[in-house]
């Protein structure tokens, strides 16, 4: 089976990176402080189920980052002669056709998007949609109601 591959861009990669740095040094403050001990006369110790939960989820999430940064792809800017097209790490603007109303949308990996932002998954309806299309191009998503878009620009 293949691995899930992520795609963040170079800004991207170095807050990942920094996160898990970050994890590290805290688990390693975390296990050097006293730990609660395990009984408390003859019950286990509530402290230590609660350090023992935290442990837990930070070494998850220890994890999870390794296995982000084991299998990351980093978004580049495409050449010069295929700017004209959107790949990931496009901003794009587009128009509704319905209406004249322009927006405008990032195409950027999973773990970067942020829709509040402008920042849209290429997994996402969207930006599956948008991957592909050129200037000038008609995009048609179908999520609740069909809207339809035209490619009015794309930047790097």
């Amino acid at each position: 089976m293949e691995e899930k591959r992520y795609y963040l861009t170079k800004a991207g990669l170095d807050r990942i990176q920094k996160e898990y740095q970050d994890l590290l040094v805290f688990k390693k403050q975390k296990t050097m402080e006293d730990v609660p001990n395990i009984l408390q006369s003859e019950d286990i110790n509530s402290e230590y189920l609660v350090y023992q939960e935290d442990l837990h989820l930070l070494e998850a999430k220890i994890v999870e980052y390794g296995h982000i940064l084991k299998h990351v792809n980093i978004i580049m800017k495409p050449t010069k002669d295929k700017q004209g097209e959107v790949f990931m790490g496009a901003t794009v603007e587009l128009v509704d056709e319905s209406d004249g109303s322009i927006n405008e949308y990032t195409v950027l990996g999973t773990l970067e998007a942020n829709p509040m932002e402008g920042r849209i998954s290429s997994e996402s309806p969207v930006g599956m949609q948008l991957l592909g299309k050129k200037i000038g191009e008609k995009v048609t998503i179908n999520s609740p109601i069909e809207v339809v878009y035209r490619v009015r620009q794309i930047r790097y």
